[in-house]
């Protein structure tokens, strides 16, 4: 293997790490990380925040029944917030419509030890 390899895989796994080190870090302080942005992103799923807070994205849901969630909160940017029936005032999981069943689900990130 030549030097100019040897650099480019070296810098790629410096990077890698500093990228699984970043998203550690924010993980545990309880923020949104960038993998958690991307995966967001790809789906096509809106940015949410509520109170100031930006919401961590958990993928799609389908419900078959419609009448098992009901309307929660606005978020900040004004879309139309849901929870399913019979949970806390904080619920653990915050629907967004995207389709007539179809929904994508967040929660509030919280630090590992506040869990």
């Amino acid at each position: 293997m030549t030097m100019n390899k040897k650099r480019w895989i070296v810098s790629i796994v410096v990077l890698v790490s500093l990228f699984v080190a970043s998203d550690l870090f924010l993980w545990s302080s309880g923020k949104v990380g960038m993998f958690n942005t991307a995966k967001r992103v790809l789906s096509g799923a809106p940015h949410v925040t509520l109170n100031g807070q930006t919401l961590s994205y958990q993928g799609k849901v389908d419900f078959e029944d419609i009448d098992a969630i009901e309307e929660y909160a606005d978020s900040d940017e004004g879309i139309p917030l849901y929870k399913a029936l019979h949970t806390p005032p904080s619920p653990p999981w915050i629907y967004v419509k995207h389709e007539h069943t179809t929904f994508f689900r967040y929660n509030i990130p919280k630090a590992p030890w506040k869990m």
